[in-house]
């Protein structure tokens, strides 16, 4: 499980892994927030619950990336944590759990598909690359 940040012309790609999707899903949200705010842990804990609905799994993950990431840059706030209540091929609900920031380090526009796709390696665990538009 993890992530791993490759570099790219005018963008940032990430390379994330995982044992489960919700791993997966996980450690892409932490990897993007990483990248506009070091994660710390904030006094104040925020919540906000999500919900997504996508044609497959894949389209599931960079909506909710750039969901979080709308909720991020609105609320300015960073999420170190995330509740998956409900984890399908297609659904989502999740609570982001994090601390409000006052300013960001990276600007993410966007989270792009561009090479993104969900794939099982032989050793079992689900891995894809994620590029950032900055």
């Amino acid at each position: 499980m993890g992530y791993e940040v490759i570099g790219h012309t005018a963008d940032i790609r990430l390379k994330v892994w995982g044992l489960t999707e919700k791993e997966l899903f996980r450690d892409a949200l932490l990897g993007m927030m990483n990248l506009i705010k070091p994660l710390g842990r904030g006094m104040s804990k925020s919540r906000r619950v999500v919900k997504i609905e996508a044609g497959d799994q894949t389209a599931l993950l960079v909506d909710f990336l750039n969901e979080a990431l709308y909720q991020s840059h609105t609320k300015k706030e960073i999420y170190d944590e995330v509740k998956f209540n409900q984890l399908t091929d297609k659904n989502l609900e999740a609570e982001l759990i994090g601390f409000p920031v006052d300013e960001f380090d990276e600007d993410i526009k966007a989270v792009t598909y561009h090479e993104a796709e969900i794939k099982k390696r032989p050793d079992g665990q689900f891995e894809t690359t994620l590029i950032f538009d900055i």
